[in-house]
């Protein structure tokens, strides 16, 4: 084992008093923006800022939880990162993801052009650029059944929970097409990026099947 490696823990992230109250703290402060902006207390520009910058942040982890889920059980990280610290990480990673979409859809309910809690999670009800929102919903919905599934991999059985996560690669597809469909005549790169590596990762995970 290399010094480096050495001075690292090999044990599974664990969940710590001190980063619950940290992230009671943020989801509080974010509930409390989602609060004020229903009730029209913040300018009409937060709403919408929030609402971006949210459905970004939960993209740019679904892309690192997409990337690193596959290289599990590869030779492509390094070697001192024990199981435990990678299925850990991916999972908290996966969590985040989840929950900081379901903020982005909480603040698409409020602002100039907001939409109704039934018009947000049924997918093809939105008013306006309703496939592009119907992909949101969708993923939304696919990251959701993912994580909830393979917490209750106990009870539905492994091969059942490991065969629903494969969904989450079209769900990957479909939060990308909800984000680049509402841009803006032209693309974002972070879209861009995060499907390469995305692919990259799945063809690293494929071609170490197939040498197996």
């Amino acid at each position: 084992m290399t010094q480096t490696a050495a001075t690292i823990s090999t044990k599974a992230p664990r969940t710590t008093p001190l980063n619950m109250v940290v992230t009671a703290l943020l989801l509080g402060l974010v509930l409390l923006a989602w609060v004020l902006s229903w009730q029209g207390t913040l300018s009409q520009a937060w709403p919408q800022v929030l609402l971006t910058q949210t459905g970004t942040f939960s993209y740019v982890l679904l892309v690192l939880a997409a990337t690193l889920g596959p290289l599990i059980g590869t030779r492509f990280l390094p070697q001192w990162l024990t199981a435990g610290i990678k299925t850990g990480w991916h999972g908290i990673i996966s969590g985040f993801a989840l929950v900081v979409g379901m903020i982005h859809g909480l603040f698409a309910t409020v602002g100039h052009d907001a939409l109704s809690a039934l018009q947000v999670i049924v997918p093809g009800l939105a008013p306006d650029r309703t496939l592009a929102m119907a992909m949101g919903t969708l993923g939304l919905w696919g990251m959701l059944l993912v994580y909830v599934t393979w917490l209750l991999r106990g009870r539905i059985g492994i091969r059942a929970a490991r065969a629903l996560h494969l969904l989450a690669y079209p769900t990957f597809v479909a939060t990308t097409l909800h984000g680049v469909w509402l841009g803006h005549g032209s693309i974002d790169p972070t879209y861009i990026l995060g499907s390469i590596a995305v692919g990259t990762a799945l063809a690293v995970r494929l071609f170490t099947l197939a040498r197996r």
